[in-house]
């Protein structure tokens, strides 16, 4: 019905003290008019009491001279009378008299004829109210006096208080309406704080969090579950932003090298080989930029918490043997033998595909960068604690300046030979992102044209 919070709590209390209040109107109300009922018969009781004096032991009273000396004495106008003499013996009346036979109908009510002494009961009889009290008792008669008088409920105290109830009943109303409007905007003032917060943020400060000091429990989930999508936009914002950062950056150079072959090409008639060598060069381009571009896909989408729901139980001795069968096709293109100089089983809780994708780029490298007719050698041992995968191979090493930058996205140590073996820069950043996700360690030592050693430790489950 209402799209806004605070109207809908106002609305909601309006109904509920248009409820309340009126109940409570009601309530005084019918107390008040209890109270007035009461008044009333307290008069007849008083009345009835009043009257046991004129009452002789010999003959009957009259109905009517009883009323019209109440009436003077008391001023209750119209009161009306009735006495029974009541036969104890043979239990049936034995004489009863009226002041007003037309107003019989006020005294059909039950006679109490065993009742003791002074005992009073009341009837309502529309606007009129009837008493019934036994007020005197002599031999085998007992005389009961009956009286009847208007109720009391047009009384100006009920009128004042019926017209004072709907008066104020829309004044505390309005009332309690300004009072919840405050309460309202002050209870939901920090909701304001966080839109503001969060109108605040855009593209530029993806960094910013809505701030959690002074928020309300009941919303401080909601802001947490804000901050941390802003958290996981922010990440899929720098991957997208990494990733075309980096594939503008790393394009422009194959790029530029398939077109000026293109262009150098064509500027004259050449031979056949000439032209097979120029697609040579451009095949090899190409499968450069297909590589890179597929490593880049590979660092922008995968996600961690997606990556570690898929770890199951697997063999790292299998996973490792695996890699080494993957890699010695690529290694015969060179002449290079891959060779596994020791290795133990062993169980590990890990994500098998991505393990595999960090240990064929290590094998990879080692392959890339090393000379032809040489070895790569790759061993798995183990002491109390962990797992040690160690890869070594003689190759062409790295240079100690060049080591702190290895792991970050498109660092050449050997730009002129990475560009001319196919490397992107990206192979080592992408083992670095899968260890750091299975919390492994990774350690390089190398000496420049002697080769290098890389070390992988992994904690036992």
């Amino acid at each position: 019905m209402f799209k806004s919070l605070r109207l809908k709590l106002l609305f909601y209390f309006f109904i509920i003290n248009i409820i309340v209040l009126f109940v409570y109107g009601a309530f005084i109300y019918n107390t008040a008019k209890k109270g007035v009922l009461n008044t009333t018969d307290t008069q007849l009781k008083m009345v009835s009491i009043d009257v046991i004096p004129d009452f002789k032991k010999d003959g009957y009273e009259n109905a009517s001279s009883i009323a019209k000396e109440l009436i003077e004495e008391f001023s209750i106008e119209p009161l009306f009378v009735k006495i029974i003499y009541y036969d104890k013996k043979n239990k049936k009346i034995e004489h009863q008299t009226l002041s007003s036979k037309i107003h019989g109908w006020l005294f059909d009510i039950p006679l109490n004829e065993i009742g003791h002494l002074g005992s009073i009961y009341y009837f309502d009889k529309g606007a009129y109210r009837t008493s019934s009290m036994l007020i005197f008792e002599k031999d085998d008669t007992k005389v009961f006096i009956q009286l009847s008088m208007q109720k009391d409920i047009d009384s100006p105290y009920l009128k004042q208080l019926f017209f004072g109830l709907i008066i104020a009943t829309p004044i505390l109303l309005i009332i309690f309406l300004i009072i919840a409007n405050l309460l309202i905007n002050r209870t939901l003032s920090p909701v304001k704080d966080v839109i503001k917060s969060v109108k605040s943020i855009s593209a530029n400060n993806l960094s910013s969090r809505v701030n959690t000091d002074n928020i309300p429990s009941e919303i401080e989930e909601l802001v947490a579950t804000f901050n941390k999508l802003l958290h996981n936009l922010e990440d899929s914002f720098n991957k997208i932003t990494d990733f075309s950062n980096n594939a503008s950056h790393e394009l422009k150079t194959p790029l530029t090298v398939i077109r000026g072959e293109i262009e150098v090409a064509l500027k004259q008639d050449r031979e056949p080989n000439e032209y097979k060598e120029v697609l040579k060069d451009i095949l090899q381009e190409s499968i450069s930029i297909q590589k890179m571009i597929e490593q880049l896909f590979f660092l922008a989408k995968k996600d961690s918490t997606e990556i570690n729901s898929n770890f199951s139980e697997l063999y790292l001795d299998e996973v490792v043997t695996d890699s080494v069968m993957q890699i010695k096709k690529f290694a015969l293109t060179k002449n290079i033998d891959v060779e596994i100089k020791k290795i133990i089983p062993s169980t590990i809780y890990a994500n098998e595909t991505l393990l595999k994708i960090a240990i064929n780029n290590l094998l990879r490298n080692a392959v890339i960068y090393s000379p032809r007719d040489s070895h790569v050698y790759i061993s798995l041992s183990e002491d109390d604690k962990e797992y040690l995968l160690t890869i070594e191979d003689n190759g062409y090493g790295i240079q100690e300046e060049d080591l702190p930058f290895i792991f970050e996205r498109f660092y050449r140590a050997d730009k002129v030979r990475s560009r001319k073996d196919g490397g992107t820069g990206l192979g080592l950043a992408i083992v670095k992102m899968i260890l750091d996700i299975h919390n492994y360690t990774i350690q390089i030592r190398s000496d420049k044209n002697r080769g290098t050693i890389v070390n992988i430790k992994i904690a036992k489950n």
